[in-house]
């Protein structure tokens, strides 16, 4: 990520833009590319985004959608919003984690982890995203910004092949 993304993603989120709208442009970028196409096309003369912008984004980012063609960062949007939200997530003492797993997890056991999560990161909540990787064998693995935590076959069965090899 650039600096230049996190300086916006701070920059919307000092704007108290409701989470709804942001929420809202996210995923017309995604649904829809020919919008981020457009904006990020430098034949298409600054006046004519303006209108793109006023007629399909959420009100409340105008100004900010209008300042970032205008700089010619539009490429950025999306890393923008990321920035964004783990600058919301840092504000609000959010822990961000993804959880690599082979079975889903009950809801019990989704409960347990953030329980852990949030007693080892002194954080008051914890925004888990799931993914489903079959090349763990078993077991699972969950990752945040500074730290892994390996609870599967696949690393059980590394860990063994190391040992096995340093002696």
């Amino acid at each position: 990520m650039t600096q230049t993304a996190i300086n916006y993603g701070k920059v919307l989120y000092q704007l108290n833009v409701s989470k709804e709208s942001i929420l809202e442009t996210q995923k017309l970028i995604r649904e829809v590319p020919e919008l981020l196409k457009a904006l990020e096309n430098p034949t298409i003369s600054f006046t004519e985004k303006q209108r793109v912008i006023s007629r399909v984004f959420p009100e409340e980012l105008h100004n900010f959608l209008c300042v970032v063609c205008k700089y010619k960062h539009a490429q950025l949007l999306n890393e923008i919003f990321q920035a964004y939200q783990e600058y919301y997530n840092e504000q609000k003492e959010i822990l961000s984690a993804t959880l690599y797993y082979v079975t889903p997890p009950k809801d019990e056991q989704l409960e347990g982890i953030k329980e852990f999560l949030k007693k080892q990161y002194h954080m008051k909540a914890v925004a888990l995203e799931l993914k489903e990787d079959k090349s763990l064998v078993g077991g699972f693995i969950i990752r945040t910004k500074d730290h892994e935590y390996d609870n599967s076959l696949k690393g059980s069965i590394h860990e063994l092949q190391q040992k096995l090899i340093w002696r």
